[in-house]
């Protein structure tokens, strides 16, 4: 079972973990990772799940996860991107360019969005079965597309956060 460390509103860690699944106080946030992969300008790697039991199963997203206890955001981002596409990140590849705080009645969580920019054969990955159905190359038009085709997490009403896909276009 995986453990998540816990955070207040000031992104300090407390001395307090959850289990996967849990809930946490208000004012406890688990940390979340995404990972925008800019392999040439304006298009970007995304990914296709292939776990049924995701929240909606078989959609298209980027490289993403929780950090488990121990991980620092930097750490959780490397972790996730070697575990599910096989691509191996230095810290220095990671712009941070948002934090969200998301409250909700059952879990609240901070999401971490870096911008990697590198170039990358799709043929060099080594995608995990258990999480990774497939990559493809996209631009943020086609992204947007593919949202209102229901086969694209769409993280601005994920995140409650309109202007989630700005932050990226502005980066």
């Amino acid at each position: 079972m995986e453990i998540f460390d816990l955070y207040d509103a000031e992104f300090n860690k407390l001395d307090k973990t959850m289990p996967r699944g849990g809930s946490n106080n208000p004012g406890e946030y688990h940390l979340v990772v995404h990972v925008w992969i800019e392999v040439s300008k304006g298009k970007y790697l995304i990914q296709q799940r292939n776990k049924s039991t995701d929240l909606v199963p078989f959609q298209w997203g980027i490289t993403s996860g929780a950090a488990i206890k121990g991980d620092t955001s930097i750490n959780a981002a490397i972790r996730e991107t070697k575990e599910e596409i096989g691509l191996i990140l230095d810290a220095e590849d990671l712009n941070l360019i948002k934090r969200y705080f998301i409250s909700h009645p059952t879990s609240n969580y901070i999401t971490d969005v870096y911008l990697v920019k590198k170039s990358l054969a799709l043929t060099s990955l080594i995608l995990d079965p258990n999480e990774v159905k497939q990559v493809a190359v996209k631009t943020l038009p086609q992204i947007k597309e593919m949202i209102k085709q229901k086969t694209f997490w769409d993280y601005e009403r994920l995140l409650e956060r309109t202007g989630y896909f700005n932050v990226i276009e502005r980066s």
